[in-house]
């Protein structure tokens, strides 16, 4: 797993976030803190995944997700959903995108 690479679709997400705004609020909230305030620990919270589970992760505070998962390949890949997804639906369709640009399409 490339830890950079990583990192890098992290920091493109948080980018569309801002782009994309939707009418309740930031929809990375969340995930902004974790990359500025605990980068390293976030990241390597995923790295050292081993289970194979789906993980649900809050992208904002409320009920935005991404699910992911590291298969026994250790190939990451996740998802957006939850509750608030029809409220942000321009960052959503962007963030969807982004996760088929970088490959980490749920397997």
């Amino acid at each position: 797993m490339d830890c950079f690479r990583l990192r890098g679709f992290f920091l493109e997400l948080i980018d569309l976030a801002i782009k994309h705004p939707g009418t309740i609020g930031f929809p990375c909230s969340k995930l902004l803190k974790d990359m500025v305030m605990r980068n390293e620990t976030f990241i390597s919270r995923i790295k050292g995944d081993y289970t194979g589970d789906s993980t649900e992760y809050r992208l904002n505070e409320a009920g935005l997700k991404m699910h992911w998962r590291v298969d026994s390949q250790r190939r990451f890949s996740c998802t957006i959903s939850g509750d608030q997804a029809k409220d942000y639906p321009f960052f959503v369709a962007e963030a969807r995108q982004l996760i088929k640009k970088y490959g980490y399409e749920r397997r």
